[in-house]
């Protein structure tokens, strides 16, 4: 069995928990507990501002890392894209990643 494999699904799943986190950040208002740990929550000046600022960055991530497992699902279990494409995903999905964390760390600097 390639163990690979099982790195793929769980960014995949980080991926559809992200998406769903985003939509339940926007419809409820409050932070993800993900995103901000429940003593920072406490701290939040502005939840809502919070939950508006990061939503879109939270979203693109989790369509980042849903996309990069279900590809790298499939090039390593069913077809192989090859070492390019692999090569390529990789480094988009680190500097989605990078971007990320940079934006989390400026909005919580913002709002906490």
């Amino acid at each position: 069995m390639d163990y690979i494999v099982i790195f793929d699904v769980i960014v995949a799943a980080l991926g559809l928990y992200l998406i769903a986190a985003a939509y339940k950040m926007k419809k409820t208002g409050e932070p993800n507990a993900v995103l901000a740990g429940s003593e920072e929550v406490l701290k939040c000046r502005d939840k809502k501002g919070f939950v508006g600022a990061i939503y879109g960055q939270t979203f693109f991530f989790g369509f980042v890392c849903l996309a990069f497992g279900a590809f790298g699902c499939v090039s390593d279990a069913v077809f192989s894209f090859g070492r390019a494409f692999e090569m390529g995903s990789a480094a988009v999905f680190l500097l989605a990643w990078f971007w990320f964390s940079r934006e989390l760390r400026k909005k919580k600097e913002l709002f906490f």
